[in-house]
């Protein structure tokens, strides 16, 4: 099981950043649409434990990849950091059948569109979500080469966002009324 650990940072406009990216020779790996539904049982037994059962598609030209993540509890770091399984799988349809024969619904599915950049060592992710806005994520393999990332793009003086997508865009769902739990970029 491999320790995720990562910073995410709102900000007003991800194309300055991504011009950043650009001057600093970082590889871009691509656009993607992401789509990810999170399961829980009818206790929120995951979500109250602060763990994560998702079901990702990655959505891009060339075709759809589908990706299973295990998150665990949050550690005690700097950054946010977790324990993480993922597995790529086939069958979405097929693994979100056996998960509800399991005891696990569906709890929220969001749209994500993600820019996807590669600099020292770390994945740099431009983040557009629906009712929750624009983000930068930088995932690493320890919080000195994150923080170095945050220097070398210019973000180093915006404040550390510590919940989750999935959490933003609850809070999002709630703050504005809202009965769906299917956030796209067409919820309103």
């Amino acid at each position: 099981m491999a320790l995720e650990i990562e910073l995410k940072l709102k900000v007003e406009s991800l194309e300055p950043v991504a011009q950043k990216l650009k001057q600093l020779g970082a590889k871009f790996e691509g656009d993607f649409l992401q789509i990810d539904s999170y399961y829980d049982d009818n206790k929120d037994s995951l979500v109250k434990s602060d763990r994560c059962l998702r079901i990702r598609k990655h959505i891009n030209h060339v075709g759809e990849a589908i990706e299973l993540t295990y998150k665990g509890a949050r550690e005690n770091h700097r950054f946010k950091s977790r324990r993480e399984i993922g597995i790529k799988v086939d069958k979405a349809h097929e693994l979100a059948e056996l998960f509800e024969q399991l005891g696990y619904t569906p709890r929220l599915t969001l749209e994500k569109k993600r820019s996807l950049w590669d600099y020292k060592n770390c994945k740099v992710a431009l983040d557009e979500l629906p009712l929750v806005g624009k983000y930068v994520e930088i995932e690493g393999p320890d919080d000195a080469i994150i923080e170095q990332v945050q220097k070398d793009l210019g973000l180093e003086n915006i404040p550390h966002q510590p919940l989750s997508y999935a959490h933003l865009t609850e809070d999002a769902v709630k703050k504005a009324g809202l009965k769906t739990r299917n956030v796209t970029f067409e919820t309103k």
